[in-house]
């Protein structure tokens, strides 16, 4: 099992509506230790994913510069905006430390403030 960043090893739930195409995955996949990997059977290195979602990101016509951190942070914000649960996010996000974790609260409060500033009240 490989560790994530800061060797840190994380749990990942995985929703039920996923399970049936992650077992036909696993019966078409290739030869590999690696669950995910190249057509070859090999680790797919941070540069082969980078390079992935920006070739997906471009052919879903998303023109904004995009990467797996990307990815992440939006998770985290949307995560964060309807759930308000910032412990759970930390221990999903691996960070050791909850100030870590912290800035998705003001990543999300930036859309209230955006939303106050258009407000117009009551004319």
């Amino acid at each position: 099992m490989e560790s994530g960043k800061g060797k840190k090893d994380r749990d990942l739930a995985v929703p039920d509506y996923l399970t049936d195409l992650l077992d036909t995955w696993r019966s078409i996949r290739p030869k590999s230790n690696y669950f995910f990997s190249t057509l070859k059977g090999r680790k797919l290195s941070d540069r082969y994913i980078q390079q992935m979602v920006k070739r997906y990101a471009s052919k879903a016509g998303i023109e904004k510069k995009i990467s797996p951190h990307t990815l992440r942070h939006t998770y985290a914000t949307q995560y964060y905006k309807q759930t308000k649960d910032i412990e759970t996010l930390r221990r999903i996000l691996g960070h050791s430390d909850i100030s870590t974790t912290t800035i998705y609260i003001t990543l999300a409060n930036i859309d209230v403030e955006n939303g106050m500033k258009s407000f117009k009240g009551f004319l």
